[in-house]
């Protein structure tokens, strides 16, 4: 990391630790190169790797990670249609949240949004721009692409959460504008002091998922997990098509056959009776719950449905009240062509879970192997954070991303308004671009952010709510920006780079010039992956 020479500051509300800690740490090795190694060599990357020639042989019996046979040279391949798939960029559904412009802090100096710890935007990008495809305007949320990378924010000891700020020049304006990041930083579990899981996986398996970026990667992602959890977890799966069918009861992992077989069983057609399948999914979550465990159901799918009730109206009311229950809802997206991003992270608004997307192997590797045994426990409910401006110091002020995550500011402190979930380890950033009035120096407090939550675990609907603050402060024009204040920001500008909208679209800022930044992160973690998307976005055009 670089030497860290911003105008920082922080603080931690110091409170008594929560006497139950519902945590979700799915496995002791979770998040070690050797777990994914260990995923792969067991079979997992086989469902992805072989997914059309496995599912051509399953009408002869073999199974789905076995080796597909060859036919001899001189007798050739059967000629066989195309699947009825359409192009990456056909038919997807994307909803435009608007854009967020410059707030004069006179008239509204606070800014309240639920704290959001989606990545799915980034995930779809990344599919589409491998492929070559431009990605539509409404596909960029720049918060999630923000918080897909990770930041040096000492997560808390003593408290749900914490929160830090610090503040530099705004790396794209030359008029003197700063950019304020704020940081919160949940408390991190041990693993070896989780309780047991039960997770319910609701696989959809209709016709439109009958391509090996889908439901090959579905079953090689379970795969993933199942080498993941601990042999007293359980797990339950819940498949859908047309109909909505019970593929495996709760089942301890430790009966790994079982599991595999289940996993075996994903074969595709019919239809997307996707609430017939959520609706039984949570049945079969109700069934096993345990309050001393961590519940939680996940969605994996293309979005689309197509029979019953195609939008989450119908089943909204059930996905809310399960959350609100214990039972949490995560939604994983697979495949491009025909995609529903608006659907997939809607319903895991709605059930205090969180939105991601899997592309390939590597991804499905660091969600099922890596995210969802360390993040997936509720730490802190119905978070939201309110950041109030001094409307004497600044002028101005601009929070990036969070469009589709506002909250009345009148609502802040009613946590019956839904807001954002972080689980153990989690991070949630946010960037503001902050115009000053004249003559405000270096280390002056302009504002102060605020988050609030309510603590989870048994009698937590009857606590009083949690809250931590930090002073913002003016920053040293003279000052570096920390690094992780330029990966956030360079983040966040690739992605409005992408998304091709006022006010950013008028500054100019080219590929090159982030180019540029992303190469003066140097080793930075994160660096890497970032420089890789920018040259997806070259290679697209």
């Amino acid at each position: 990391m670089t030497t860290r020479r911003s105008t920082t500051t922080s603080t931690t509300t110091t409170l008594a630790a929560l006497a139950v800690a519902t945590t979700l740490a799915l496995s002791a090795c979770s998040g070690s190169d050797d777990a994914g190694s260990e995923s792969s060599d067991s079979g997992a990357r086989d469902y992805y790797e072989s997914y059309e020639e496995s599912q051509q042989d399953s009408a002869a019996g073999s199974m789905p990670n076995a080796a597909p046979s060859m036919p001899a040279p001189e007798q050739g391949l059967p000629d066989a249609p195309p699947p009825d798939v359409p192009a990456p960029d056909e038919d997807n559904t994307f909803v435009e949240s608007g854009v967020n412009g410059f707030v004069p802090t006179a008239e509204d100096p606070l800014s309240t949004f639920a704290l959001d710890v989606d990545t799915g935007s980034i995930g779809v990008a990344r599919a589409l721009l491998s492929d070559g495809y431009a990605v539509p305007a409404a596909a960029v949320r720049p918060e999630e692409w923000v918080n897909s990378f990770a930041y040096d924010d000492e997560a808390p000891t003593e408290t749900d959460l914490a929160v830090r700020a610090e503040t530099g020049l705004a790396p794209t304006l030359d008029d003197g504008t700063q950019v304020v990041r704020v940081g919160v930083a949940a408390r991190e579990v041990d693993p070896d002091d989780r309780p047991r899981v039960n997770v319910t996986l609701v696989v959809d398996r209709s016709g439109s998922m009958d391509t090996r970026d889908r439901l090959g990667l579905v079953q090689s992602s379970l795969a993933v997990l199942a080498d993941e959890l601990e042999p007293d977890d359980t797990v339950s799966v819940v498949s859908f098509e047309d109909q909505a069918a019970p593929i495996l009861e709760p089942t301890e992992v430790r009966d790994r056959d079982a599991i595999m077989g289940a996993v075996d069983e994903l074969t595709p057609g019919g239809g997307t009776n996707l609430e017939g399948g959520l609706r039984l999914g949570y049945e079969q979550a109700r069934q096993a719950f345990d309050p001393d465990a961590v519940n939680v159901v996940v969605l994996c799918s293309d979005g689309v449905a197509n029979v019953g009730d195609t939008g989450p109206g119908s089943i909204s009311d059930t996905i809310a009240e399960e959350g609100r229950n214990g039972i949490s809802l995560v939604t994983v997206g697979f495949g491009m062509g025909n995609y529903d991003d608006h659907l997939m992270e809607q319903l895991a608004d709605l059930g205090d879970g969180f939105y991601a997307y899997v592309d390939d192997f590597a991804e499905a590797e660091r969600l099922f192997g890596t995210d969802l045994t360390t993040t997936l426990v509720p730490v802190a409910a119905e978070a939201r954070a309110q950041v109030a401006f001094d409307d004497e110091l600044v002028t101005s002020y601009r929070l990036i991303g969070y469009e589709n995550r506002d909250i009345a500011d009148e609502d802040f402190t009613d946590l019956g308004v839904d807001a954002g979930e972080l689980g153990s380890g989690h991070r949630a950033t946010a960037l503001y671009e902050v115009r000053l009035a004249e003559g405000v120096e270096p280390g002056t407090t302009i504002g102060r952010a605020s988050v609030l939550w309510r603590p989870t675990g048994p009698g937590s609907a009857e606590a009083e709510p949690r809250d931590a603050q930090v002073d913002l402060v003016a920053a040293d024009p003279a000052a570096e920006p920390s690094s992780d204040l330029a990966l956030a920001t360079t983040a966040a500008d690739l992605a409005q780079l992408v998304k091709d909208a006022e006010p950013f679209a008028e500054r100019g800022v080219t590929l090159d010039d982030l180019d540029e930044r992303i190469a003066a992160l140097g080793d930075v973690d994160g660096a890497r992956d970032l420089a890789d998307l920018a040259a997806l976005v070259r290679a697209a055009g």
